[in-house]
């Protein structure tokens, strides 16, 4: 139930707690779990989903967007950590990680009730280990030769129309605007960064940003309530 995204996650937890008591009563009074399931908790648990209010669209926002925002901005960062606007390969493992990590949580915590065997879940975490080696492994042996190329007047293109993105969503997501305009602020950060000359203080500037784009990750400014009021 929990990997669903598109409904309230408040309401999934007390959709949830709500039957472990009725379960647990049931249990109590000498009935079995399949009087409740008939065998097949998943359709049960897509019948409760299907009774559960939605989660509205800027909600989504406030819980995804940071993860994309997080991939662009800290590969922007590492290219002018290197002071070249290259990147490669592997250099994109660390925030890829970081991303799958983000993204995997809700999934993971459904694995057990969607009777996901061992030996997939195995098999899924051969796949990301790989995903995240393989990289690495070519960056390491092909750092000069297997790398991409990007000019600064691309770059600063980009860090200007991402901020501006930002803006305009922060004036549609009135609710969120506050983490939006702040995520504008990051590329602010970046496009400056871009706009100097390489030195140490570029260095500097990348690593504070990817510190902020780091914190802004955690960083939901919404109350709980807004979402049970939507």
């Amino acid at each position: 139930m929990r990997t669903d995204l598109r409904k309230d996650p408040y309401a999934i937890e007390q959709a949830i707690n709500d039957l472990l008591t009725t379960l647990t009563d049931a249990q109590t009074a000498g009935h079995r779990v399949a009087a409740f399931f008939s065998d097949d908790p998943q359709t049960a648990a897509d019948n409760i989903l299907k009774e559960l209010p939605r989660v509205p669209a800027w909600y989504l926002f406030d819980q995804y967007w940071p993860i994309v925002m997080f991939l662009f901005a800290s590969i922007i960062f590492t290219m002018l950590v290197g002071q070249e606007h290259r990147l490669s390969l592997s250099s994109i493992a660390a925030p890829v990680a970081v991303v799958f990590a983000f993204i995997g949580v809700p999934f993971a915590r459904g694995i057990s009730f969607n009777k996901v065997s061992s030996k997939t879940i195995f098999g899924l975490l051969i796949a990301f280990a790989l995903f995240i080696i393989v990289p690495l492994l070519i960056g390491y042996f092909s750092a000069k030769t297997n790398a991409f190329s990007f000019s600064r007047p691309l770059l600063i293109s980009l860090c200007v129309g991402i901020g501006l993105v930002n803006l305009c969503l922060a004036g549609y997501f009135r609710t969120i605007a506050l983490l939006l305009i702040s995520w504008t602020g990051i590329w602010l950060l970046a496009l400056l960064g871009l706009l100097l000359p390489a030195s140490s203080l570029t260095v500097g500037l990348a690593i504070a940003g990817v510190l902020c784009a780091t914190l802004l990750l955690f960083y939901h400014p919404e109350p709980k309530s807004v979402i049970a009021a939507n």
